[in-house]
């Protein structure tokens, strides 16, 4: 307020008609109380009218202060904020409403709340008030990839936006907890291989720097080489064969396998610039979501094979 506000009185009307014995008291509030609660004008009202009509008091827990237009006032507002001067006030019955704004800046400060750990709750609460009820929450942590943002649990439900994402609703219910599940990321194979990068390439500043090439080489061929570990070989029923044709890979009958029973495509997958495609198709199929890039139509027809010898197909 403005040394003008301070220096002018602050002068109220205050009704009550609400039932009982109807009163109108012109108030002039004294400057002590303009910074405090509007509780302590209503209080003085009630006061004032059990005084003079002991027989039908009022309660003052269950009344409240509203202004001409129907605002109601909250019980902690600030006299001097809620109230102009020459103001008419009504009071009238009911408890004053809820400052929910306050209370959930005390809930938040409050030390006796805890936050929830479970995947996707995101509310605070008291021990005392947890129940085996109390939260809904996601069974399996969220997946981050290819631009898209869902639960482990729920893949059917994907997002692009984070408020989106965070609004997909639980799918079990359990109590509230404090411990961290395992598993809190579970993230594209291409951030886990640039996390393996970085910490190989720290793991190497930290070791001793060689001064020239001529010793780098020199460490290098004497070091001993990496035994490549052997690819376990796919148990295939006999009478049959593992087709290794770019999408289709099928067991099939090698009694069945005939001109037409293998459509695949030629080339291989190209990724590139977040675009997605087949090298031996044109090059307007490009797709940038996976979903459509894996409903390409294949490019060829021909016989299954199993990888030994030449493709059939070839000649």
């Amino acid at each position: 307020r403005t040394l003008l506000a301070y220096a002018m009185p602050l002068r109220v009307t205050l009704h009550y008609d609400e039932g009982g014995e109807p009163l109108q008291l012109k108030l002039k509030l004294p400057k002590k109380w303009w910074p405090g609660p509007v509780s302590q004008v209503t209080d003085y009202f009630v006061e004032y009218y059990n005084g003079k009509f002991p027989d039908t008091p009022l309660d003052m827990r269950k009344i409240h202060a509203e202004n001409a237009g129907g605002r109601k006032f909250h019980a902690d507002d600030v006299a001097e904020v809620a109230f102009t001067h020459k103001e008419h006030i009504y009071i009238k019955d009911g408890a004053p409403p809820r400052n929910e704004e306050k209370r959930q800046k005390e809930k938040e400060n409050d030390p006796s709340m805890q936050d929830c750990q479970n995947f996707g709750c995101q509310f605070r609460f008291r021990e005392e008030d947890n129940h085996p009820k109390a939260c809904y929450h996601h069974r399996k942590g969220p997946v981050f990839w290819n631009g898209y943002k869902y639960w482990a649990c729920c893949e059917h439900r994907k997002a692009s936006d984070w408020n989106d994402f965070m609004k997909v609703p639980g799918c079990v219910i359990g109590p509230h907890t404090t411990k961290r599940p395992e598993g809190l990321e579970l993230i594209s194979p291409t951030i886990i291989a640039a996390r393996a990068a970085e910490k190989e390439a720290a793991e190497r500043a930290s070791g001793p720097q060689l001064s020239d090439i001529k010793e780098y080489n020199k460490k290098v061929e004497s070091a001993p080489k990496p035994k490549p570990k052997p690819k376990p070989k796919e148990k295939v029923p006999e009478g049959y064969g593992k087709c290794v044709h770019m999408e289709c890979k099928k067991l099939y009958k090698l009694e069945d396998n005939g001109p037409s029973a293998c459509t695949y495509h030629k080339g291989t997958a190209v990724f590139h610039d977040g675009a997605k495609y087949w090298s031996c198709c044109t090059a307007n199929r490009k797709s940038y979501d996976w979903d459509s890039f894996m409903k390409i139509p294949k490019c060829a027809t021909g016989y299954h094979w199993d990888g030994s010898g030449t493709d059939p197909n070839d000649t």
